[in-house]
């Protein structure tokens, strides 16, 4: 880029010390971007700080927060957005400790933000495994009329946002009449509150992201039995509805008058899922999930009351 943009990349580390290093190194080789790391560990118990400080201490680039305890990837990435410096920073992104990003990454998002004048841009990714398995994780499906609190536009480290989407982020994380902190999706929470506010959101059919699968994933990619019984086993225990009713609260405060009136509304519907809420709600799950298939499924969750 001709102008670089100044992007600055928050990572949150926990017991992270096997992949961290590789992490590291495809986020620092980015080209066509003035970058800062801003990293945060959360009392990992490995080697993770002590190299954080290392690679800190031969690239000036990378800053290493006093080490804390958060809970979470979320918590530790909330930390980090009351940490950053948006004064400097144009665009902000995410990183886990253990995906690896392509090269062009940043500079491909930097420009998509510039051009098409979007607040937040994703992608589809490539998940991989230790034994070499690769499969194609697409999220570029088009969005919906209230996809935003039920799902995201790809995992947080394929996102890159404005710095006018940080500052509306950020607004709400310190607003105390808000349970935006409490969302333990941060990259569902991010996405709902751009798209909730008016925000456009660009999904790039180009992965950008080597999705890394392993047994410590918080969740892990779709599109394998293993993944697909363990979200089953979470929406079972009303982890996912209590996630969007978080979403739903949160982006009220931010709403525009177009989005309020269906946020409203599933607040409403939410607060009692019984009897014929559970058919109001599955009567309009096309506008909940991007894909066809996921359409059915949850409609189908709703409706027999899994959800």
């Amino acid at each position: 880029m001709s102008n670089p943009a100044r992007v600055c990349v928050l990572l949150a580390t926990h017991n992270g010390e096997r992949y961290l290093e590789q992490q590291l190194e495809s986020i620092l080789n980015q080209e066509g971007v003035e970058l800062r790391v801003l990293a945060s560990d959360d009392a990992s118990r490995d080697g993770t700080l002590e190299l954080l400080h290392t690679i800190a201490a031969r690239d000036p680039r990378v800053t290493v927060l006093p080490q804390g305890t958060f809970g979470s990837p979320s918590g530790n990435f909330y930390r980090l957005i009351d940490e950053a410096d948006l004064e400097w920073a144009e665009f902000i992104g995410f990183a886990d400790q253990d995906d690896v990003w392509l090269p062009g990454k940043l500079a491909r998002h930097a420009t998509i933000l510039r051009d098409q004048g979007v607040d937040g841009v994703s992608s589809n990714v490539v998940a991989f495994d230790e034994h070499g398995h690769e499969s194609l994780i697409r999220k570029d499906t088009p969005q919906r009329l209230a996809d935003y609190v039920f799902e995201t536009p790809g995992p947080g480290s394929s996102m890159l946002v404005s710095r006018r989407l940080m500052r509306l982020i950020r607004e709400q994380l310190q607003n105390p009449d808000s349970p935006a902190r409490k969302a333990w999706s941060h990259d569902l929470l991010f996405y709902a509150l751009a798209r909730a506010a008016g925000c456009s959101w660009y999904v790039d059919p180009e992965p950008t992201v080597a999705y890394r699968q392993h047994g410590e994933n918080a969740i892990g990619a779709n599109g394998t039995l293993k993944a697909a019984a363990k979200r089953l086993e979470l929406t079972a225990s009303r982890w996912h509805r209590k996630l969007v009713q978080i979403v739903v609260e949160s982006c009220i405060h931010v709403a525009t008058p177009a989005e309020l009136p269906r946020l409203q509304w599933l607040h409403e519907v939410l607060s009692d899922v019984r009897g014929i809420n559970r058919l109001r709600l599955a009567r309009r799950a096309g506008e909940f999930r991007r894909t066809p298939r996921d359409r059915v499924i949850l409609a189908t969750l709703m409706v027999t009351g899994l959800w």
